[in-house]
């Protein structure tokens, strides 16, 4: 079976006359075809099929595609109404390290930890010259926190 037909061009093969897909494999799945195709939409092999390029395919009906769903996902925003507001400070507290960074501050410092109060919403953060000092930070923040009127 020829599958196609050119001449060589330098390094390159170029090939004469119409490109049909098909011509390269009889398959009548189109999941198959789907994924052969680069994830085309069905609407797009819809087109495809109506233009005679995918002539075997008698039904156009395929899956939900994993790699689809996935690669199309978009974020979703948090409902605001469902977070309920601590009452008292400390109550919740968000934290998180980073680091090390690449160039360190004057002070030799190259990472940070933040901590933030649910309650209150207010930011502190601290600059670390390494991690081990994270739990020394966190004793200092909750007493300062804890003292203020």
């Amino acid at each position: 079976m020829t599958i196609a037909r050119g001449r060589k061009s330098g390094t390159l093969y170029k090939t004469e006359g119409a490109c049909h897909l098909i011509a390269v494999a009889m398959n009548e799945n189109p999941n198959l075809w789907h994924r052969r195709l680069g994830h085309m939409s069905e609407k797009g092999m819809r087109i495809m099929h109506s233009k005679g390029k995918l002539p075997s395919l008698q039904s156009l009906e395929f899956d939900m595609c994993e790699d689809c769903i996935l690669g199309k996902q978009k974020r979703v925003s948090f409902q605001r109404s469902g977070r309920i507001p601590k009452k008292e400070r400390l109550e919740l507290v968000h934290s998180d390290v980073w680091g090390p960074t690449t160039v360190s501050s004057i002070g030799g410092k190259r990472y940070f930890v933040t901590f933030i109060d649910d309650h209150s919403r207010k930011v502190w953060t601290y600059f670390l010259k390494n991690k081990l000092e994270v739990f020394e930070a966190f004793k200092i923040w909750k007493a300062m926190v804890e003292n203020e009127t």
